[in-house]
Order: structure tokens, then sequence, then C-alpha cells
């Protein structure tokens, strides 16, 4: 076992105890509901070269549980305070959550990869793991992950190859990286490239060049009623998550070996004239390394908004659960379209706009998995849901906001 950390008191574990990240502030539409303070204690320090914290709250709060958080895309440690950790241990858990080593613009380095996230988690829930039991003076009786976006691909990947650390895991508009998919180097390109023409930026497009890039955009995965919301995500999502995968998976286009610039917010057109086609040979031989395998072993719940501006659900969400089908693991595993949903709750607080928070379904989805591992309840099959009343098994003991305020 790992030699003995320093250990920090706090009489509040929580977010209201322990403060609240910007970082964290950004993926909630509201705070969660706290009712009473966790007491316990924390560890922030590094795990395999990641930036990592560990929360344990008191023996006489403690469920016998471990969860590990999934960061989503290249946020911190703390990212998901809000979304998750604060949920997990007014429930009694223990929790642990990773930067995955690769924080920031961290990737602009083309000697780092995102071949480091599934090793660099298993490291972390190795260590979470013995801490824990060190704390405790027993092993915890189940472990669960749970993550959003390349934090949801991360879940997938650890449950995919490291079954043995996890009895079950939920994530929510997970990545889905294979060589043969619509992945996000194919349908960002689209985006960034179609979007000024339907919006006629250069002021000299025809409407049947408007009416064409609309299709194609909606080819890529975009759903037509989120279209309101498609000029934010280009601003702060489509251009530097091109960019920044690029410089990863493709870093000899010459674009992509550029710094990044402000100037391709008005004029995206270096990285929209980015050939994905004739590039996929380049980008599967690197993806083939990354790629979701399928085999999912244990229990996986899986829920994703089909309104989603960023990781589009039919080439994701949808597109894993068929191959996880053609795997043979059909049986474990949930598909669950939340209508209305998003990539990001936070936006809903300038915009609600017909959209609905997609993080009271991935709460429900954590009691679902509990009852499947534990008790053997059956969730619900997969499907869309257009309220959480529809889902969840108890809405009115939901610590996340379910409606807008």
């Amino acid at each position: 076992m790992e030699e003995s950390i320093t250990l920090t008191q706090a009489a509040d574990l929580t977010s209201q105890g322990l403060g609240v990240y910007p970082d964290a502030e950004a993926l909630v539409y509201a705070r969660p509901t706290i009712s009473v303070p966790v007491p316990g204690v924390f560890w922030h320090g590094e795990v395999a070269g990641a930036r990592a914290v560990l929360r344990l709250p008191h023996a006489s709060r403690w469920n016998g549980k471990l969860l590990i958080g999934g960061v989503p895309a290249v946020r911190t440690e703390f990212s998901l305070d809000l979304l998750l950790s604060d949920l997990a241990l007014q429930k009694g858990y223990a929790f642990a959550a990773c930067d995955k080593a690769t924080p920031g613009l961290v990737l602009r380095d083309t000697n780092r990869t995102m071949e480091e996230w599934g090793p660099v988690y298993k490291s972390l829930i190795e260590y979470a793991f013995e801490q824990a039991t060190r704390q405790y003076g027993c092993e915890p009786s189940r472990t669960y992950m749970a993550g959003l976006s390349n934090g949801g691909y991360v879940t997938r990947i650890i449950l995919e190859k490291y079954p043995h650390l996890l009895d079950g895991a939920v994530e929510w508009e997970g990545v889905f990286w294979h060589p043969e998919s619509r992945h996000l180097m194919t349908t960002l390109p689209v985006f960034v490239g179609q979007y000024p023409l339907y919006k006629n930026w250069r002021g000299d497009t025809t409407t049947h060049e408007q009416s064409k890039a609309l299709d194609k955009l909606l080819e890529a995965g975009l759903h037509p009623s989120s279209e309101p919301f498609w000029d934010t995500y280009f601003m702060m999502y489509w251009v530097v998550s091109l960019w920044l995968y690029g410089r990863s998976l493709d870093p000899e286009w010459p674009a992509f070996n550029d710094d990044w610039s402000n100037d391709w917010l008005r004029d995206p057109s270096p990285l929209a004239d980015y050939p994905w086609y004739s590039r996929s040979e380049v980008t599967s031989a690197r993806l083939q390394a990354l790629e979701n395998s399928g085999r999912v072993t244990k229990p996986l719940l899986s829920v994703a908004g089909n309104w989603d501006c960023l990781v589009p659900f039919r080439h994701n969400a949808a597109a894993y659960a068929e191959h996880v089908k053609m795997q043979g693991f059909g049986k474990n595993h949930r598909l669950y379209e939340i209508d209305g949903g998003n990539h990001v709750d936070g936006m809903l607080k300038s915009n609600w706009e017909g959209q609905q928070p997609v993080q009271p379904y991935f709460e429900a989805a954590l009691g679902h998995l509990e009852a499947w591992v534990e008790r053997s309840v059956q969730p619900p099959e997969s499907g869309k849901f257009t309220k959480i009343s529809e889902f969840a098994l108890h809405p009115d003991k939901l610590l996340s906001v379910t409606s807008h305020s």
C-alpha cells in the first residue's frame, strides 16, 4: 500500500465549506442543494503526473463506497465540484478526481497525448482505493466512476480496459473516439467551415449556398432546434477544440502547428480548410491507441442530450451504444437520450430557450446504477426522456436543480 499522506481536516467537504472554483461554476446551471455539511478530511496533490483531489467523509458519514469523477475536456481537478462532488459527498461517498495530466493547453505540446488519460485514471483509482482503505480500516465495498464529455470517454476506457477496478459507471455525453466513427476530427471541421457560410459572414453567400451549409451542419450531427446556440459554441468550443485536438491527432497539418490565434474566431478558414476526409488515414492511425473497444463487461449507464452542439448525439452517444451492441455487450449498457439537453448546462444561465439541464438525469442515473449493481434492480430501458419525473426513482430527492427558475 502507498505510504500515508497528510490529510487536512474540514468541517465541510462540500463546496460550501471548501469554496467554489470558476472551473466548476461553468459546468452547472445552478449549484446543487446542500442540506447539511459533510465533515471529513481532504487531500490535494499529484498522482501519476496529474493534479488530483481526494475527499473522505467522516467514518460516521461514509456509505462504504468510492466514486471517481471523470473530468471533462482539459479542465482542472476541481471542475466537478458542483456537478458531481457535492452530490457524491452528501450521499456518503468518498470522492476523487484529477485533471488527466493535461489541463489547459498542455496538449499544445505534441509530445503529450490523450493516450495518457486512461493510465492516469487507472493510477488515480488505485491510489484513492488504497487511501480510503487506510483511512477507514476496510476496503470500499463498491467503486464507481462517473464522467462527462472526454471524462465520459475516459470512464468508458476504464470500464473497457480495467474492469476489475470498477463495479459500474455512469457517463454523460462521452466523446466516441474510434477510427471508423464520425469523431470530432470529422465533425468540428464541418462546424467551423460551414457555420460562417450559413450565417453569411462574408456578405456574399447565396441563399442556395446557405441552405447547403445548413444541410452539412445537420449531417454532421447538429440538431436543428439547437440552432440558436451555434454561435456561442462556435466562439467558445468549435474553433479552439479543432485546433487543440488537431495538434494531438494530426500535428503535421500546417494550421495545427500554428500558435492559437483569436483571429480564427473572425476568419476560421485556416482551420476550416482542414481536409478531414483525405487526412482520415493519419487520424485513424493515431486513434487506434485511443479507441473505445465497446467491451463493456460491467454495468454502464449513458446519458446524453440530443441538442448537444459539441459532441453530437448521433455520432457519439448513439454510435457508441451501437458499437457496444455489435461487440455483444448490449445487455450491460443503457443509453438515455435527454430531449433538449445540450453539452454544457452552465450555458442555460444566459439562454434556456427550449433546453433542459442534463445534470439531474446524470444524478438519477447514478441511483439507477446503484440499484442495478447492489440490488439487481434493472434500470430503465434505453430510450428518450423529456422530463426528469419520467426517469428518476425519486425526483423529489434529487439535489440537482431540475427546472428553470
